[in-house]
């Protein structure tokens, strides 16, 4: 009966662990504006947006100073304003908040938040 009861509560700390999944560890939030855009690659998936990669230079104000930061896109980024996905191009100009993580020296971005 024990082993039954363990059994249900790890099963059901399971399930809300892989419906409320806690932030990546390590990851960092940014805000800024997007200086530029670089297309690297791309690829056509039907009915699918955003399939490219790439990085774009944000330009943030660390303690007062603004600063330039170069960030990787890869096609698991997400690209969005609001509801609607984006091509990365579209980001140009715009203030964005990127969520990422520095893997192997380099900033690479989880999602790009375009603000309206």
């Amino acid at each position: 009966m024990l082993k039954l009861k363990v059994i249900g509560c790890l099963s059901v700390c399971a399930l809300v662990m892989a419906m409320f999944p806690l932030p990546a560890l390590g990851q960092e939030k940014v805000e800024g504006t997007v200086i530029t855009t670089n297309l690297t690659s791309c690829s056509v998936v039907p009915g699918k947006v955003g399939t490219c990669e790439g990085t774009l230079v944000l330009e943030s104000k660390g303690d007062g100073k603004p600063r330039q930061m170069t960030v990787k896109v890869t096609r698991d980024t997400v690209l969005k304003k609001g509801d609607d996905k984006l091509f990365l191009f579209q980001l140009q100009g715009g203030l964005v908040t990127i969520n990422f993580i520095n893997e192997k020296g380099e900033k690479l971005a989880h999602s790009v938040l375009l603000k309206p």
